[in-house]
């Protein structure tokens, strides 16, 4: 696959009953600070603009709302950006329209003076979220969300909770900022319900000054490798074991973040991520959010500043269909050695009938032939599986199920040829089951030393019984 050629529809590829959670998805922190910010050598974290990030395949986003006059603008803290929400929200919309196949996740946080804003900023981002050209475009949080619920939808998840409950999509909780992996893992979004299936797990590493102990750049690679381990290596079977990742590549180090400091950062996280997914099993990673996502900053003097951000968009997106690929091949493969297995349990089957119940065989062909459909069916269902890359960690072959089918068409001939045998008179036998103090003559009434394969004989057992039997 050329993911650059096919950044605008990366996800068309992905099957439909994947998990959001278990997709790898690029995302930008301030993603807005690449359309223009007021204090740009503070503030800027991106240098590249909201549309061209969608473009490169970028599909989660940071933005920071704060209410200015009567409408909602992205911030990066105090400093302005040059993007609205509203026009945020309406161009991510017309991405969705020419690319059905994508999705978007926004991670959204008040940007400053929440607790002085918060009212007007509810009212101000109800009529937002429920204007008739937005509102169908947004899904309501569920922990099992799949690919195909969301295509051509954003899933807006917020770390304010502004209201009782969602306006839509869910609200981040205990979020963790630290460095303590208990507390990272235990986070969590919920949607607008109670219901357990509103409610996931989320793991979050989101530690952004390096500078607030001794070794911090050290660290913040460490922790984001630290999640990558845990993400990566996490098996989804069903809706029960999702949970959902946010791993922040993000930070600064200094008492007040720098443009320079996030781009200095962005060359340590960004070639830490790529390395890992380069050097370990494919895994799903989360989302993943990122400063400059471009290789090369403007800023760039002597490679100081190469962020290698592009490469990472491109090494997330791969990561997806190395992953697929792995566990599609990983299950198939363990399906085919089952169904492979079956086919032997029906030919042994086959050969016994004939041999054992020879008299009777004719009359479980159609049994053993409905047998070898069921079996065929599995075989059809694991290749077109395979086909379209839809395998699941939890997919098993009907393996007990099919193997008693095939076992009780045996049981059932075998009763068949002893009532055949026992309505004609002659028993057919196993040779060593006629012991040396029986007497053995045909049908002539001559004294036989043994029986004869394949042929009617007589046999006196030494309880007096005398029988006709044929030896198999």
């Amino acid at each position: 696959m050329s993911v650059h050629v096919k950044a605008g529809d990366w996800m068309k590829r992905l099957p439909d009953n994947l998990f959001v959670s278990q997709v790898s998805i690029p995302g930008t922190h301030d993603a807005a600070t690449g359309n223009g910010v007021t204090l740009a050598s503070y503030s800027q974290c991106q240098d590249i603009d909201v549309a061209t990030q969608w473009s490169i395949g970028i599909r989660a986003f940071d933005f920071r709302p704060k209410v200015k006059g009567d409408y909602l603008n992205i911030n990066h803290g105090i400093a302005v950006t040059n993007l609205r929400f509203d026009d945020a929200l309406y161009l991510l919309r017309d991405s969705l329209k020419e690319h059905p196949s994508e999705f978007a996740v926004i991670h959204c946080l008040y940007a400053s003076g929440y607790d002085s804003d918060k009212t007007k900023y509810e009212t101000m981002l109800r009529e937002l979220l429920s204007r008739e050209d937005l509102k169908d475009y947004f899904v309501p949080f569920r922990r099992d969300l799949t690919v195909g619920d969301m295509r051509g939808k954003i899933l807006l998840l917020s770390r304010d909770q502004y209201a009782g409950k969602p306006i839509t999509g869910g609200f981040f909780q205990s979020w963790c900022g630290w460095l303590d992996w208990n507390a990272q893992s235990s986070c969590s979004i919920i949607g607008e319900s109670a219901a357990s299936d509103y409610k996931s797990p989320l793991w979050v590493q989101d530690y952004a000054n390096t500078k607030d102990s001794e070794g911090g750049v050290a660290k913040k690679v460490s922790a984001v490798t630290e999640m990558l381990e845990h993400s990566t290596k996490h098996v989804t079977k069903d809706e029960s074991d999702v949970v959902w990742v946010f791993n922040f590549a993000s930070a600064y180090p200094g008492s007040i973040s720098m443009a320079n400091g996030y781009r200095e950062n962005a060359t340590y996280t960004n070639a830490a991520i790529i390395e890992y997914l380069q050097t370990h099993e494919a895994g799903p990673t989360g989302v993943i959010l990122m400063d400059y996502c471009v290789d090369r900053s403007p800023n760039e003097v002597d490679g100081k500043y190469l962020t290698r951000g592009r490469e990472l968009v491109d090494t997330l997106i791969a990561n997806n269909y190395k992953w697929l690929e792995r566990r599609n091949k990983t299950v198939y493969d363990k399906a085919l050695e089952r169904i492979d297995k079956l086919y032997e349990q029906l030919q042994e089957a086959q050969e016994s009938i004939a041999t054992e119940c020879a008299d009777v065989a004719a009359e479980f062909e159609d049994e053993l032939a409905a047998a070898k459909d069921v079996i065929d069916q599995q075989k059809y269902e694991i290749d077109s599986l395979y086909a379209g890359w839809l395998f699941t960690e939890s997919y098993t072959v009907d393996y007990i199920g099919t193997y008693r089918i095939i076992r009780q068409i045996e049981k059932d001939a075998e009763k068949a040829q002893a009532e055949f045998d026992e309505a004609s008179g002659i028993h057919a036998v196993q040779a060593e089951y006629i012991g040396n103090d029986c007497q053995i003559f045909s049908l002539t009434g001559e004294r036989l030393d043994a029986l004869r394969r394949g042929t009617v004989c007589i046999v006196k057992f030494p309880d007096g019984k005398v029988r006709k039997v044929v030896c198999k």
